[in-house]
């Protein structure tokens, strides 16, 4: 039997994909196997069933979205904060990184796990950004009121006019 070459990672990005267009209940194999050009037996590689896919869809944003966002904005820029600010606006607006949130967000009001991967983005998200705030020369309360103004930028429709640089 060939190698379809798909990784769980691609599992995944299929499926952030369909959650981002049309929610969860699009999230199925045979929309995944279709965004794919795979069949069935490749998901089955990875996953026991679509409910693990979906615990793995969760888990995936909730420990390792945020985290890749700041340590590739790293590897780009280095340590300088200003820099590293603006690079990781830039990768989040690039990865559609908003409407996964908002997508993620719906979610959440169904699903515990969800729920809970959106709890652990925020908080990665949070440190990181408080982190930041505060090397720029910013106080505590003045860098977690920023890293707010941020996190809610980062989860809500928007206006593209209303989107700051």
């Amino acid at each position: 039997m060939p190698r379809t070459g798909k990784t769980q990672e691609d599992w995944i990005k299929a499926g952030q994909r369909l959650l981002i267009e049309e929610g969860i209940d699009a999230v199925r194999l045979p929309r995944l196997t279709e965004a794919l050009g795979v069949s069935s037996g490749s998901f089955y590689h990875h996953f026991d069933n679509l409910d693990a896919y979906h615990a793995a869809l969760a888990a995936y944003y909730g420990s390792e979205q945020a985290q890749r966002l700041f340590n590739e904005a790293r590897l780009a820029v280095g340590e300088d904060p200003d820099a590293l600010l603006r690079e990781a606006t830039a990768i989040f607006r690039r990865d559609s990184m908003r409407q996964l949130n908002i997508a993620m967000r719906a979610w959440a009001h169904r699903d515990e796990r969800a729920r809970a991967a959106v709890r652990r983005y925020d908080d990665t998200l949070t440190q990181r950004l408080d982190q930041i705030f505060l090397a720029m020369g910013f106080d505590d309360l003045a860098a977690k009121s920023r890293t707010l103004l941020m996190l809610g930028l980062a989860s809500v429709e928007t206006h593209p006019n209303l989107i700051p640089s």
